[in-house]
């Protein structure tokens, strides 16, 4: 028999509500092959570009392209026309850079082990590190033209629309290098992706990953892309085995990937030290122009509030009947009686009524499209990397990676990347290219927002006790995933960097030491941590984005703020997250935030966050002793 994920499969009928299959579709939480798969529940790519020939013949544009920006180099500073010739170009060339490039790394993720996809993927990676070192020169020469004359330049009618990206220059101007530096710098970009690409090709396609028998006594293959999938399982041993099966594996790859991701640690080291930062911290914060105040805010949030940590271990260890808590014990629902199951369609169209009722027909009409214009890849399927994203490109639209499993936590996965999929389109519809795209700092406000409030109306919704209960646990869950675990990673981000600046070695024990011993602090004496699971680190790809994941936890505070708003009645409070949304990247990502009401140097917005997780587990609790009186 065919080693399959038997334990987490999933039958049930469901009817194509697009009316193009007449016949009932089965779907699974696995799929042998994407052919099984209506074309309903696939993306369309070729709303990029049409097909590989089509892309070929991008690649030729791209050559042709490429030699008239290089004819600029050495006349930015000649009059204000030459100037917006030269970024006129550079941006247009960027849309079809990004068109080729995008085009083939999605194409590659819905199965990472086809030859031609991974081909494609490497020629893309080749061509975008191309375009980077052939417009290298760009920045440093508008960086020397004097400001006063820039200033001038800025007044010309064809240069005003570049106002914010050239202040964005001028603002950062002191860590731009020369012509020659930059050039270089650009030219190791395939260098520089190198431990990110080694990572995903490793965990993605090489590594073996285990099988356990699954709940019916049939193989079950642990894959990483679905461990909250066994974490869900109300069948402990199974969770148990699951976990340290998958953290084992790591524990087992270990090394290699110790090695892997000290490459990217020590080459953040090495680029902030050639722009001239003080650290890599330092860095990745002034070049979003955010405060240090903020990411410090956040750390101090949570240690303050440590014991709030330790109380909802003790809850969980209390409801569950454990002697012992340990990391397979974190997520799986507390209220098991009332889990529910969900089809994409059924999942659907419980977010439909939800953005309707919340957001209002312009954000629903783009989410119907999204449907409609197959913009969404639904299930997982053999080779088909793990996770969910919103992707996609100017010339296009964007593009939702899901891999569905039926869950509660499913819709809210859907909510979430639909939020980031409507920011991109309407900050794309409202703005010009080098204006439209976002700062990551921003980048997961309109998903948090959006899974805030798809909670809250939830709740709303459900007078049941036991159904409130389980919303509450689902709504911790997201709170430890989405806030607290991001601060956490970003804690052990931060000690790496903070190492390899030292001199320190990275390796799979000093990893495991920082790793291990934050859990400990975070969790508390209550919890006990598995040998395995000191390699937890090595399960997060979001290591290789330097500093994103407290990206994270700001945003959800600022989405927490936005809820607030929305929750208090405020009038105004669509419209102002709607103009937030369609800011895109032409402000800087504070003043972005400011547009929505939200003040993420005041520490009272996000301390907002942790008096909410407070008050979550003071109701849960209270549920449950009412429950229990009423059992007496």
């Amino acid at each position: 028999m065919k080693p399959a994920i038997v334990a987490l499969l999933l039958v049930f009928a469901a009817v194509s509500p697009m009316g193009a299959a007449d016949e009932a579709f089965t779907e699974k939480l696995m799929f042998d092959t994407r052919d099984e798969i209506p074309l309903e529940y696939r993306w369309n790519l070729e709303d990029i570009v049409p097909g590989p020939e089509a892309w070929d013949e991008a690649r030729d544009q791209f050559e042709t392209q490429l030699e008239d920006l290089r004819a600029f180099k050495g006349r930015l500073a000649e009059s204000p026309e030459v100037l917006a010739d030269a970024l006129d170009l550079q941006f247009a060339l960027g849309r079809l850079v990004t068109d080729i490039y995008v085009y083939a790394a999605q194409g590659q993720h819905t199965d990472t082990r086809d030859a031609e996809a991974n081909e494609r993927l490497s020629l893309a990676r080749g061509i975008m590190a191309s375009f980077g070192q052939n417009r290298s020169f760009i920045e440093p020469e508008i960086a020397q033209i004097a400001d006063e004359t820039l200033a001038e330049f800025v007044s010309h009618e064809r240069l005003a629309t570049y106002a914010h990206y050239l202040d964005n220059i001028t603002r950062t101007k002191a860590h731009i290098r020369s012509g020659e530096v930059e050039e270089v710098l650009a030219g190791s970009a395939l260098l520089q992706g190198a431990p990110s690409q080694v990572y995903q090709s490793m965990v993605s396609a090489d590594i073996q990953w285990p099988e356990i028998e699954g709940e019916d006594g049939e193989p079950a293959t642990v894959i990483p892309a679905l461990f909250y999938a066994f974490m869900g399982s109300q069948d402990r041993d199974l969770r148990k085995r699951a976990a340290l099966a998958l953290f084992g594996t790591y524990d087992q790859f270990g090394h290699s990937l110790a090695n892997t991701y000290a490459a990217s640690v020590n080459k953040d080291v090495w680029l902030a030290g050639v722009r001239g930062y003080d650290s890599t911290l330092e860095a990745a914060l002034h070049q979003t122009n955010v405060p240090r105040v903020v990411p410090d805010t956040l750390v101090e949030a949570v240690h303050d509030n440590l014991d709030a940590i330790h109380a909802y271990v003790d809850l969980r260890k209390e409801v569950m009947g454990l002697e012992d808590f340990h990391i397979y014990d974190l997520y799986v629902s507390m209220v098991p009686e009332a889990e529910a199951r969900y089809t994409f369609d059924e999942g659907w169209d419980l977010a439909m009524r939800f953005w309707k009722e919340t957001f209002g027909e312009e954000y629903a009409a783009v989410a119907q499209r999204a449907r409609d214009e197959r913009w969404i890849d639904v299930y997982p399927s053999t080779g088909k990397q793990g996770g969910a994203y919103s992707w996609g490109t100017y010339n296009s639209h964007p593009y939702l990676f899901l891999n569905w499993g039926g869950t509660l936590e499913d819709v809210h996965t859907l909510v979430h990347e639909m939020g980031h999929s409507i920011h991109s389109y309407l900050a794309n519809q409202e703005n010009p290219v080098h204006d439209a795209d976002y700062s990551l700092f921003v980048a997961e406000v309109a998903s948090v927002a959006a899974e805030s409030l798809f909670f809250d109306w939830m709740l709303e919704r459900t007078t049941d006790p036991t159904q409130r209960l389980a919303l509450l646990n689902l709504r911790m869950n997201n709170i430890t995933g989405t806030f607290l675990r991001q601060i956490f990673f970003h804690e052990f981000e931060t000690a790496a960097h903070a190492a390899a600046e030292a001199g320190k070695p990275l390796t799979k024990d000093s990893l495991g030491v920082i790793w291990g011993d934050l859990w400990q602090a975070y969790y508390g004496e209550g919890a006990t941590l598995d040998d395995a699971y000191r390699s937890g680190w090595a399960r997060i790809p979001h290591f290789y984005r330097t500093f994103y994941v407290w990206v994270y936890a700001t945003s959800f505070a600022a989405g927490e703020a936005i809820a607030g708003r929305f929750a208090s009645g405020d009038d105004t409070a669509v419209d102002d997250y709607l103009a937030t949304l369609k800011l895109g990247g032409s402000v800087y990502p504070m003043d972005a935030l400011e547009r929505a009401g939200v003040d993420l140097t005041d520490p009272s917005v996000i301390r907002t966050v942790m008096d909410k997780y407070r008050a979550i587990t003071a109701e849960m609790r209270s549920i449950m002793v009412d429950a229990a009186d009423g059992r007496s």
